[in-house]
C-alpha cells in the first residue's frame, strides 16, 4: 500500500522496494491501521510533510502502531505511542520489534493520562474519531511548545464543523487539511 514515501507491506508478503521507497512491514493483528483506511493514509501524508529529522513524536491511539513507525522510518527521534486497548499495544509492540526500531515505545493509556509528560512533542498524531478529538483539545496543549505540530484524523466530513469549533475554543489555528472518500485530516498549532 503506497503512501507517498513510504510503503506498507504485510508481514507475510515479499516486496522489493523502489528506489527511495521507505518500506514498513506490518501485521496488524487484532488492531487498527494496516494503511488501507483513508484517515491512515491522510496522517501518513501530512506526516511526511511535518516529521523533521530527530523531531520528538507522540503517537496517541496508536493502534497497530503505523504511525509511530511511519514517522520513525521518516526520520523522527524519539516516538513515544498511546493506545487505551492492550491488545494494540502488544501488536504494536510486536511490529514495533519486527521493524528493529528502537526508538519507539508503546504504552498503554487513557487518552493523555499515561503519557510522558517530561518534554514537550515537537509532533503529536491523533487518528482517532472526531468526538474523542474534541475531548482531547482542551489538554493536548500541554504536551505542545509553540511551534509542535498538531495531525488531528479519524473524522468524517459531517463532524468536521464540530471540530473546527473545539480547534478555536482552544486557541489553535489550522495549518493544513486535507480529505479523501468522505475523511478529513486536520494539521494545527497553537495560536
Amino acid at each position: 500500500i503506497p503512501l507517498g514515501k513510504v510503503t506498507i507491506v504485510p508481514a507475510w508478503e515479499k516486496y522489493d522496494a523502489k528506489d527511495g521507497e521507505i518500506i514498513i512491514r506490518m501485521d496488524p493483528g487484532m488492531a487498527f491501521g494496516t494503511g488501507t483506511h483513508e484517515t491512515t493514509r491522510l496522517c501518513a501524508a501530512l506526516l511526511e510533510q511535518y516529521v523533521t529529522p530527530g523531531c520528538t513524536m507522540l503517537d496517541v491511539g496508536c493502534g497497530s502502531g503505523i504511525l509511530a513507525i511511519c514517522a520513525s522510518r521518516l526520520g523522527a527521534g524519539i516516538c513515544r505511542a498511546y493506545d487505551i486497548d492492550p491488545v494494540a499495544v502488544r501488536v504494536a509492540r510486536e511490529n514495533i520489534k519486527d521493524s528493529g526500531l528502537t526508538n519507539i515505545t508503546c504504552e498503554v493509556s487513557d487518552l493523555l493520562r499515561q503519557v510522558d509528560k517530561s518534554r514537550p512533542y515537537d509532533l503529536i498524531c491523533a487518528n482517532i474519531v472526531a468526538d474523542i478529538i474534541i475531548r482531547l483539545l482542551p489538554d493536548i496543549g500541554t504536551f505542545m511548545h509553540k511551534d509542535t505540530t498538531l495531525v488531528i484524523s479519524g473524522i468524517i466530513d459531517e463532524r468536521c464543523e464540530d471540530v473546527y469549533k473545539s480547534i478555536k475554543d482552544n486557541s489553535f489555528v489550522i495549518i493544513n487539511e486535507i480529505h479523501e472518500n468522505g475523511w478529513c485530516a486536520i494539521t494545527v498549532q497553537k495560536k
